[in-house]
């Protein structure tokens, strides 16, 4: 798969921290877990040899590395002597009380009032959301080694693409510093309008999880909001566009 070439991340899309690993006898001897800071501190790169395993020894499809956004599942992460990544195991998380806990970052009011942001763009553009009231406008926060939010750009250029004769802008926020940023881009095809060191906006706005999406009207106010890592993310925020088109 195109997404797999070579994605570096640092998991840092729902701050669960990762539980104690216990021995699992289908994961060779010569791997061992990872501790917390080591995943904290080291970049792990996801190559179509790295194994994915539930708690049960199942092996998985490798594109079920999107549950690594999925709160019921805690990634294990084990390495080779040489710390390369070579497996994956996704604990299922116990249920308490048999709810699923709302990540609080997804609710919100239909309708309430965007707040306002000043950003600038890699080429030293300028924009004022207030400014871009009777666009809509669609944000997404993301960062450089956030594998999920790699994993969705091919479906947002496609979004680009089907509304370029439209009043929508696209603005993808990031904190990661440009230089960083423009790296990133020499191997990565990102079409939407990016601000780098965006920490400002993405204090306002309380993202912690990674990729979030946010869709604004023409009247600046708040109608959608997406948290974490969707396989349909381009059918879903076309319906949302349409509608306030």
């Amino acid at each position: 798969m195109k997404f797999l070439k070579s994605i570096g991340f640092v998991f840092a899309f729902f701050c669960l921290g990762l539980l104690h690993a216990q021995d699992y006898k289908f994961i060779p001897n010569n791997q061992h877990v990872l501790t917390d800071e080591d995943v904290k501190t080291m970049e792990l790169v996801i190559t179509p040899d790295v194994l994915l395993f539930n708690d049960k020894g199942k092996r998985l499809p490798i594109s079920q590395v999107q549950l690594m956004t999925n709160s019921d599942y805690t990634p294990l992460f084990y390495v080779d002597d040489k710390q390369r990544l070579k497996s994956i195991v996704f604990k299922r998380n116990a249920l308490k009380n048999n709810t699923v806990a709302i990540n609080p970052e997804s609710e919100f009011i239909k309708g309430e009032k965007a707040l306002d942001f000043f950003i600038t763009d890699l080429q030293g553009n300028t924009f004022k959301l207030s400014d871009l009231k009777g666009q809509v406008v669609v944000l997404n926060f993301w960062f450089t080694k956030c594998a999920p939010c790699v994993m969705e750009m091919p479906e947002l250029n496609e979004l680009t693409d089907i509304f370029k004769d439209k009043k929508v802008k696209f603005l993808a926020l990031t904190f990661n510093k440009k230089e960083i940023v423009e790296q990133f881009l020499d191997n990565t095809v990102f079409n939407f309008t990016i601000a780098a060191n965006a920490n400002d906006v993405i204090t306002t706005y309380g993202v912690q999880s990674y990729p979030t999406s946010i869709v604004i009207n023409k009247k600046g106010e708040i109608v959608a909001k997406e948290i974490g890592y969707r396989t349909n993310i381009k059918s879903v925020l076309t319906t949302v566009i349409n509608a306030q088109l």
